[in-house]
């Protein structure tokens, strides 16, 4: 475990979600699957023409053949529907319906048991924020209330670990790159991403695995546990918000 902790005041935190807030095994999958006996179920023709592997196929296809759409997962899923959509003879109907069965079945997650009670001491003593690549939304989980901002690439135009989607985040939070922690699972998106825009990086490595051979490790702080977090806040590194400070 890389034992680092923040050089200077913390003021906001950003948060990763799939696999840092809540467990996402098996959900995508199954969520597709949903979908596609949706589809099979009330527009029959998708299902003569397209296998569920086929119709996946379709969508990897998008992703390679439409760069406007690698950083939109929703547009992507959206105009593979919208694709099957006119070949098979139905209307916009079939966007709009399959794509919030696969959305609801998509929200179907379970929170870690670290995640509410760690947002529950920060929230209101420093800003926080999501950064994620996907398109779940706090809100649907009941967490909405403990985040001042949420940025993803359908808003930014630009993934992690694009530096301009970590740029966007620290313009919402207020505060210069190190004055920001940033914390997620994913070594590349996540931590090299923020690591190299200044940010604090942390590694929220649940599964203790190794940092990829392939990949460039920056300086960063791994963590077991998402409480774990509160460690590396501890004064003189964390700076309260106004109001905390005068309470």
């Amino acid at each position: 475990m890389t034992d680092l902790q923040a050089t200077g005041p913390v003021r906001a935190i950003t948060f990763d979600l799939d696999f840092t807030l809540w467990d996402l095994e098996g959900v995508i999958h199954r969520a597709e699957m949903l979908q596609y006996q949706f589809l099979c179920q009330h527009y029959p023709e998708v299902g003569r023409r397209y296998s569920a592997e086929a119709f996946q196929a379709l969508r990897f296809r998008l992703h390679e053949q439409r760069p406007d759409l690698r950083y939109n997962v929703t547009l992507l899923r959206q105009e593979a529907l919208r694709t099957v959509a006119i070949e098979c003879g139905y209307d916009e109907s079939l966007v709009k319906q399959a794509f919030q069965v696969f959305l609801d079945a998509r929200h179907d997650v379970k929170l870690y048991d670290d995640t509410v009670p760690l947002l529950e001491r920060l929230h209101g003593r420093y800003v926080l924020g999501v950064i994620t690549n996907g398109n779940a939304d706090v809100r649907r989980l009941g967490l909405g209330g403990y985040f001042d901002f949420t940025l993803s690439p359908m808003e930014v135009g630009a993934a992690k670990p694009d530096r301009l989607i970590f740029e966007a985040a620290c313009n919402r939070a207020g505060f210069e790159p190190g004055e920001i922690v940033h914390i997620g699972d994913d070594p590349e998106a996540d931590v090299i991403g923020a690591a190299g825009y200044g940010m604090v990086a942390v590694w929220l490595n649940r599964h203790r695995l190794q940092w990829p051979a392939e990949l460039p490790r920056p300086d960063c702080i791994e963590l077991p546990t998402l409480a774990a977090l509160e460690r590396v806040l501890q004064p003189p590194l964390a700076v309260p918000c106004a109001d905390d400070a005068s309470s």
